[in-house]
C-alpha cells in the first residue's frame, strides 16, 4: 500500500491495525482522505477548495452525540445500538478514516456507517484486539475514507456485545466547512 492510495478501482474499507502500517502511511491515509473531501466539498458546493477550513471533528456540534466527548455507556440492549443520526448540516461534510478503541474490554465489536440509503462500511474491531490484545488503545485506519456530505442522512451503528458497560469508540477524522462558519482561520 504505498503512499496510502488504492491502485485498484475497489475500495479497501477495512481496517488496518496502526502496527501494520509503515511509518508515515497513517499521514498519508489523513492527506488523501482530506484532499478527497475537499474537492467533494467544492463539487457539491460549486465552490474553490481554498473557501474551506478543515478541522477536527466536534461530536455533538458534528454527528449528533449527547456531548462533545467520544465516551458513551453502552445501552440497555445488546447488538446494533446507534450512536449518531440525523441529517449532515448544510456546507458540511465529515471525512471518517478510522477509530480509536479506548474500552477495557472487547464490548464493541463492529461500527457501521450510513451515508444516504447505503451502508458504506462495517468495521471489525475484532481485529484491532487481535492485533493489540488488552493494551489500549486499539488504533485502526481505512485507506478509503467514508464521506458524511452535506444535506444527506446519516447512520452510525455499534454493535455492543454487553448491556450497559462502558465503551469509548473515537473516531478518527475530520470536518470540512466553509470558513466562518464554525471557525475563521
Amino acid at each position: 500500500m504505498a503512499n496510502a492510495v488504492l491502485t485498484s478501482s475497489a475500495s479497501e474499507v477495512q481496517l488496518i491495525p496502526q502496527a501494520e502500517l509503515a511509518t508515515g502511511q497513517a499521514a498519508g491515509i489523513r492527506n488523501t482522505a482530506i484532499a478527497a473531501v475537499l474537492r467533494e466539498a467544492a463539487s457539491r458546493t460549486n465552490k474553490p477548495v481554498s473557501s474551506f477550513v478543515v478541522r477536527d471533528i466536534q461530536p455533538k456540534t458534528d454527528l449528533g452525540f449527547t456531548y462533545d466527548t467520544w465516551f458513551e455507556n453502552a445501552g440497555e440492549s445488546t447488538g446494533y445500538q446507534t450512536l449518531a443520526s440525523g441529517t449532515m448540516a448544510t456546507q458540511r461534510f465529515v471525512g471518517l478514516y478510522g477509530i480509536i478503541d479506548w474500552s477495557e474490554e472487547m464490548n464493541i465489536p463492529l461500527v457501521r456507517i450510513k451515508s444516504g440509503h447505503s451502508w458504506k462500511t462495517v468495521w471489525d474491531l475484532e481485529r484491532l484486539y487481535n492485533a493489540f490484545g488488552a493494551q489500549t488503545p486499539r488504533i485502526g485506519f481505512c485507506p478509503t475514507v467514508i464521506v458524511l456530505p452535506h444535506n444527506v442522512p446519516y447512520t452510525i451503528e455499534r454493535y455492543v456485545y454487553t448491556a450497559y458497560a462502558a465503551a469509548q469508540i473515537v473516531f478518527v477524522g475530520f470536518t470540512v466547512e466553509p470558513r466562518g462558519k464554525t471557525m475563521s482561520p
